[in-house]
């Protein structure tokens, strides 16, 4: 990417961060997650676009290597929540599946960690709405690791299992930007506006967040 989409990816990256910090705020407003949940997946198709250009910067088994361990300290981090869940009902044959640190998934073979990660995935994704309500998951943490666990598969030679819209997964970077920057300008800087008096602290931190810092 160059400098600018690269600052304007921190600006993204920080905006929805920060709304993920204070969710219990806003996540009345159904519309500012309907929102969130676009830029959610906008950034996760730059996320993708950028490291197929950087598929030819570096070798290919670095990239694997990096990827394969990001993936295992988010999966550790959605086992965790899925072990606790199966623990507190009773379900002790779902909590052994559950048991991996992140340093036992990253010792794996390739082909053996993608099966357990998938297996962490589709539990998490089975019990997403009691996870979301009782134990803080998040459909951030399901879908970047759905994101990650497709570029892994797609660079070991094998199909994406968990798909990004078509629509957002083949366009350009710039196109990607662009799309960003209508939703947050025209859509979720109007919607946050609910906040200015209401809480002004609130809306405030959102304004810091939205800033691009040119580097």
């Amino acid at each position: 990417m160059k400098q600018i989409q690269i600052d304007r990816k921190h600006m993204l990256d920080d905006t929805l961060s920060y709304l993920d910090t204070h969710s219990a705020l806003w996540n009345s407003i159904a519309k500012i997650g309907e929102v969130k949940n676009k830029l959610t997946e906008l950034s996760v198709a730059i996320d993708t676009s950028a490291m197929q250009q950087e598929l030819s910067k570096v070798t290919l088994g670095k990239i694997k290597a990096e990827l394969k361990r990001t993936i295992a300290n988010k999966a550790d981090v959605l086992n965790d929540l899925v072990e606790v869940f199966a623990r507190m009902n009773r379900n002790e044959t779902l909590a052994a599946k559950m048991a991996d640190s992140a340093s036992d998934l990253y010792r794996m073979k390739y082909d053996d960690m993608q099966r357990r990660v998938k297996v962490i995935i589709d539990s998490a994704i089975q019990y997403q709405e009691e996870l979301t309500r009782e134990y803080g998951l998040t459909a951030e943490q399901i879908t970047g690791l759905q994101a990650d666990y497709d570029r892994l598969n797609e660079l070991s030679g094998q199909p994406r299992e968990y798909q990004i819209s078509s629509a957002v997964a083949t366009q350009t970077l710039e196109e990607l930007f662009t799309e960003v920057n209508n939703l947050l300008v025209n859509e979720l800087d109007n919607l946050m506006k609910v906040f200015k008096r209401r809480d002004a602290a609130f809306y405030m931190g959102y304004e810091k967040a939205r800033m691009v810092v040119n580097h």
